[in-house]
């Protein structure tokens, strides 16, 4: 059944393939109007024009009643009615986007008139504050109809026989400026914007263009530019910092390493906190695929990566449920709604080029003792595998490989290994936008290669997107976006890894040495005798060989019917498919064989993975407008959400012939697997808007959803939210008319909402789990996690207030918002008694409360020189009310093997860190010792009590400056978390083994600490003793090794120059602009010992507590060039 529906799939996707070709628009005059007049003026020509089209016009008064002789017209052509109705009447035209231009010829004898008459000519240029040309600005003599209007370049001309004539200039969006004439001909003239006069159109919930002033819930726009300034191939990485709440949770593992994005803090006991992607109106299935753990795997990244960050023309962010409540259940922790550009508006086919070029090295590293080399006690020993040998002092040793070599610290073990990343990412596209038709195709290639030797990342993105409006009352519009993305050799991670092996090597130990990591007798040379705690990195890098590939296809088809001007229905079928194939391969750790041939636990593993979902969706959306003053919009509409996920897998082993790795050279079938959910949600919504003189506005949203993961009796479940706006400058300015002059603009919002969230898949059944396993079919047996059929659906409160204000013309301004959240019945796992593991179960009380504030400001601003100024700042606490009356703690899902538990205690805060080895205190806090060793306490309860730190930051702030001179720009984003804390296991590691800065303390330690007696300690101990008793993975003592995360990190630095249109205007070259960039520069304050403070070896809320053999911290440098035809 599957086979058949995936080709059903497929058909389907070509089907709408050839439709979306077929909306490919054509030229502007293919617009179709009917007319049918008498003897009329121009004017009365151009009005039927607009009344049948978009088109606007400009031209000057005086032509309005120009006669016009008696037309009869069916499906004519904008360009050939024009071409009737102007012959012979001295009138040429123009067409630029949707507006047309109308101009009297030039006059040869009117102009010999004028040259010999007394009036006073005048001319000039219009341009923008950047130096830009405004097409379209009217030019007025005042007191007079007298006027024109600019060209496409700017320029004007005009005649007056006015005595003392005032030229005014006015343009939709700007400051409309008067100049008296004193004799000067030429008047060029450069309009200042007027942004009060702007309202800021943002995209909220179903794609829905509103007035940013008129909502009730906090939403942040960024714009696309922002995020490709500095090239970053990973749409989620290129977010950070520039939205306020927003945070990125970024696993430090290679190229195209995963990123988990959290909104307004964690809010699940199940570490389900991601927000709902949205692409185009579309639900865009956004997935962290890592396999990294203490003892190996690999992170293959997320799915948000097939997405081209060059198509996208603007990210808003709903934040939370009082902005996303129209998306339903998946949309509980906000929404990423991500707008693509739909074609350019220009004559012709506009056609952009933009790259980027790379370049990464590693830029930090783990601070290492310097002094010191391999050995025990103070003594070189060549076998050891710890630092603690005698000091580096340049002598002859024979080292490990029998070689004389002199005994000195061989350099950066780290920025030596790991080679110059370089990185290359190419996108053209080719789009065109008229008045009832847009179009818009783009090709995208990346390629990286990486820091460690054969890691690679290719991705290919091809997007189409077009639509028509086929008559006045049906429009239709498709996009298809297909990709490819394939890496190679993605890093092993965790202890078996190349980072954690680097981090072990003596300082004493040349990496020239290690590079010969085998020989014709030998398959597995290193350092140290290998074992499966102690490799050759080399051999890590050969041995362990992988290879990732997903195929992506994405889009959806919509139709769109006008009823009338006011009312219209959308039907939209969308689609999300991709599949991921995976392969990899392992030697294995070549720690008991001498030749490759005697291996015999080599293995090969292939796996498949499918992701199918479906979205049907409709939607009834009508406005009016009752007087002059009251606005009502209301829409209702249905969606039907199908997904369906397989995954097929198995792995061999013991390969006749040794590192050929094929299927059929296996000996042995060890495990085979299948699995897989399917799961649909059913959904009907509502939503009515009304305001009230543009400055109060009320929003009602209603939503009911039903669910197939949650049981029969309660997969219903209804959620409304309420949202208020008030715009009181506008209010007091028509109703007083007393706002003083340097407030622009204040506004009041005020949000209620309610959400549901379902079940995962079958947690409402007890599943049978079968298999086969060393080559024997397993016996089908239950699952180990218990069913719960009285599941309810998890419900968040989530209330919202804010402050939005501007002032000084909008020169300053800030966003303010305090938000508190109520989460309940959170469904989660808690441990079961046999034959059971865990059960599920409806348990919990989480409250997020917190800030947040966008600032902005212009703090000079004159004709050439522009210095902007924008923070984004938040604060977020999440508490644990209640838990479970059985479980009062909750540990999240975590690898075993670390040294630390993250979770909450009831009362606590979300994110505590619990070590699992503790020193022992007394009443006052002081340590215990023992014969000058610290005592030492594995108790639960104890380790529960004293929670040595959390992962949640106190604030979240970024400041991003930039500075323009006529056409040169500087940008930079400086990110900064302040608060919360970090474990460095791996400096543990390094301190048991006499690698890290800190063991560079030698000879003897005293301890501070109390005896148990009461006395205080004064007995010494051997440094060694120490360090390995409070070092180590596991048994690690973790408070010792905290952290506070605070940073303060260059994150983006972009200086660029956009050559003027005056110097390309003989070209066929429209616009073009080159930058320098930068990435991940320099950290400019943090606590961490050379590692990177943010943690994580995947995106889960547990290794964000960790530092653990992650990448070295690294810098990336490079150029971009963007052309446009």
């Amino acid at each position: 059944m599957k086979s058949n529906h995936y080709f059903r799939s497929s058909k389907l996707c070509r089907a709408l393939l050839i439709l979306l070709l077929m909306v490919v628009p054509v030229q502007w005059s293919m617009a179709q109007l009917n007319l049918n007049t008498p003897h009329t003026t121009l004017k009365s020509i151009i009005q039927q024009i607009q009344a049948q089209s978009k088109f606007q016009f400009f031209y000057d008064d005086k032509l309005s009643d120009i006669s016009v002789e008696p037309l009869s017209l069916k499906n004519a052509a904008v360009e050939d009615v024009l071409n009737l109705v102007l012959k012979g009447k001295n009138i040429s035209f123009k067409v630029e986007d949707n507006i047309i231009y109308l101009s009297e010829k030039k006059d040869q004898n009117n102009k010999e008139q004028q040259q010999t008459g007394k009036e006073k000519k005048i001319s000039g240029q219009v341009v923008d504050e950047s130096g830009e040309p405004l097409i379209g600005v009217n030019v007025l003599v005042k007191g007079t109809t007298n006027g024109v209007i600019t060209d496409f370049d700017g320029n004007y001309a005009l005649v007056t026989n006015e005595v003392n004539p005032v030229i005014t200039f006015s343009y939709i969006g700007y400051k409309s400026q008067e100049i008296p004439f004193k004799g000067q001909n030429v008047i060029n003239l450069t309009l200042q914007s007027d942004t009060q006069i702007i309202d800021e159109i943002v995209v909220t919930a179903l794609g829905i263009k509103r007035e940013k002033k008129m909502l009730g819930y906090a939403v942040q726009d960024v714009k696309g530019d922002a995020l490709t300034s500095t090239g970053d191939a990973q749409v989620a990485n290129a977010l950070q910092g520039k939205v306020a709440g927003l945070s990125i949770n970024s696993s430090t593992t290679g190229l195209g390493g995963s990123a988990k994005i959290t909104i307004r803090g964690n809010s699940s006991l199940a570490d389900n906190n991601q927000p709902l992607w949205i692409v185009d109106g579309v639900p865009f299935t956004e997935e962290s695929y890592s396999g990294a753990s203490m003892y190996g795997g690999v992170d293959r990244g997320s799915t948000s990566f097939d997405i081209n960050p060059e198509d996208i023309e603007s990210i808003s962010v709903l934040k939370g449920p009082n902005a996303a409540a129209l998306y339903g259940s998946r949309a509980g922790n906000g929404v990423i709604l991500v707008t693509t550009k739909k074609g350019t508006r220009k004559d012709g086919f506009g056609v952009n080029y933009s790259g980027t070029f790379t370049w990464t090295q590693v830029a930090d590293e783990l601070e290492r003792q310097k002094k010191y080399g391999q050995g025990n006690n103070g003594e070189y020993s060549p076998q050891s595998i710890y630092s603690f040998g005698s000091e580096l002092d340049g002598s002859l040793k024979t080292a490990w490989n029998g070689a004389e070599i002199p005994y000195l610290n061989y350099g950066s073990k780290m920025k030596d290994y790991f080679n110059t990343g370089f990185s290359q990412n190419h996108s053209v596209a080719i789009g065109n936008m008229k008045e009832d038709a847009h179009f818009r195709t783009s090709f995208g290639y990346s390629n990286a290669d990486g820091m460690f030797t054969g890691e690679s990342l290719r991705k290919i993105n091809i997007d189409l997107n077009a639509g028509m409006k086929m008559n006045k009352y049906l429009s239709m519009d498709a996009k298809v976006s297909l990709s490819n993305t394939k890496a190679e050799n993605r890093p092993t991670y965790g202890a078996y890894g190349e980072v954690s092996q680097l981090l072990l090597v003596p300082n004493n130990i040349r990496l020239s040495d290690l590079s010969q990591y085998s020989t014709p007798e030998k398959f597995h040379v290193n350092w140290t005798p290998p074992t499966t705690e102690y490799l050759n990195p080399y051999y890590v890098n050969k041995q362990r060989q992988n290879q990732d590939e997903r195929w992506r296809a994405f889009g959806f088809y919509n139709l769109k019917l006008n009823f009338t001007d006011w009312l219209y229905l959308s039907a939209k079928y969308a689609f999300d498919y991709y599949r991921t194939r995976i392969v990899e391969s392992d030697l294995s750790n070549g720690t008991k064989y001498n030749t490759m041939q005697e291996i015999e636990e080599d293995r090969l593993t292939r796996q498949e993975e499918n992701h199918f979902e479906s979205n049907a969706e409709f939607l009834l959306i009508g406005n009016n407008k009752f007087g002059e003053k009251f606005q009502l919009n209301y829409m209702a509409g249905a969606n039907f959400m199908y997904s369906d996920q397989n995954i097929y897998g198995g792995d061999v082993e013991n390969m006749t012939y040794k590192n050929q790795w094929y299927w059929n050279f296996a000996n042995n079938i060890n495990n085979v697997t299948e699995n897989g959910w399917r799961r649909a949600t059913n959904s009907v919504f509502g939503s009515v808007q009304m305001a009230y003189n543009e400055y109060v506005s009320l929003d009602i949203t209603a939503r009911n959803d039903w669910s197939s993961t949650l049981p029969k009796d309660n997969n219903s479940y209804f959620y409304p939210s309420f949202n208020l706006g008030f715009v009181a400058s506008d209010f007091v300015r028509t109703h007083w008319n007393k706002m003083p002059e340097w407030i622009t603009f204040a506004k009041v919002r005020l949000s209620a909402a309610k959400v549901g969230k379902d079940a995962p898949p079958y947690a409402i059944y007890n599943r049978w789990e079968g298999g086969y396993l060393k080559g024997q079919a397993k016996k089908p047996e239950l699952s180990s996690t218990k069913a719960n059929n009285n599941l309810r659906p998890e419900t968040s409160w989530s209330y919202e207030a804010g402050l939005d204000m501007k002032f000084l013309n909008n020169r300053l301004g800030f966003d303010f918002t305090y938000y508190y959240t109520r989460t309940t019945d959170q469904i989660m796992t808690i441990p079961e008694a046999a034959p059971w593991k865990l059960r599920w179960i409806n348990s919990g009380l989480i409250v997020n409360k917190g800030v947040e504030a966008m600032i902005y400001a212009t703090p000079v601003q004159t004709k050439d020189f522009t210095f902007n100024l924008n923070v984004n700042l938040s604060h977020n606490t999440s508490t644990v009310k209640e838990l479970n009356e059985k479980k009062k703690h909750i540990y999240f899902e975590g690898d075993q093997f670390m040294p630390v538990y993250v979770g909450a205690v009831e009362g606590g805060k979300l994110g505590d860190i619990y070590a699992k080895r503790m020193y022992k205190r007394d009443e006052n806090g002081q340590i215990i010792m023992k014969n000058g060793v610290p005592v030492f306490t594995t108790d639960e309860q104890y380790s529960l009590d004293h929670p040595i730190g959390n992962i949640q930051p106190d604030l979240l702030m970024s400041v991003t400056p930039s500075f323009t001179y006529k056409g040169f720009t500087l940008s930079a984003l400086f990110d900064m978390k302040f608060g919360g804390d970090v474990v460095s296991v791996s400096e543990a590691i390094a301190t048991s083994h006499g690698i890290s800065k800190r063991t560079e303390q030698r000879g003897e330690l005293l301890l501070p600490g109390m005896n148990e007696d009461g006395t205080v300690n004064t007995q010494r101990i051997d440094a060694q003793l120490f360090y390995q008793a409070v070092g180590g993975r596991q048994q690690a003592v973790a408070e010792e090794f905290v952290y506070n995360a605070s940073f303060i990190r260059l994150k983006e630095i972009s200086f660029g120059y956009s050559f003027p249109s005056l110097l390309l205007r003989k070209t066929p070259v429209s616009s073009l602009r080159v930058s320098f960039v930068g990435r991940n520069l320099a950290y400019l304050m943090k606590h961490t010992p050379g590692t990177s403070p943010e943690g994580g070896y995947d995106t889960s809320m547990f290794s964000q507590a960790l530092d653990f053999s992650s990448l070295p911290y690294s810098r990336t440098f490079g150029f971009s060039i963007n052309v446009g035809f």
